[in-house]
């Protein structure tokens, strides 16, 4: 049995068969994949009507909104985020690198 997700610590979109996922822990699991991506994420953009990202960005955007899905259900309650601020540096920047992108 899974201990209980407290969603102001933890993802509420990803099951753990360890237990409830801390939300920090994703941040320091994404850096890698954002690392291994770096090559094509590099690339200078072929048209202004397309957007090209490697499949670790990607991989590392669905999951943020999975779980911005899963925070915005109705009924769900998750009071004020306890974390050390990692993950929405993380996520600040993902979103800065798409506009950047896109404009």
């Amino acid at each position: 049995m899974t201990a209980p997700r407290d969603p102001a610590r933890h993802w509420l979109s990803r099951q753990s068969l360890d237990g409830p996922k801390p939300l920090d822990d994703f941040a320091a699991d994404a850096r890698p994949a954002l690392t291994a991506g770096a090559s094509v994420d590099a690339r200078p953009p072929g048209s202004r009507d397309i957007v090209a990202i490697s499949v670790q960005r990607a991989g590392v955007i669905a999951d943020l909104l999975d779980e911005l899905a899963a925070r915005l259900r109705p009924g769900v309650e998750s009071g004020p985020v306890r974390s050390d601020g990692e993950l929405a540096r993380l996520t600040r920047e993902l979103a800065d690198d798409m506009y950047r992108r896109a404009t």
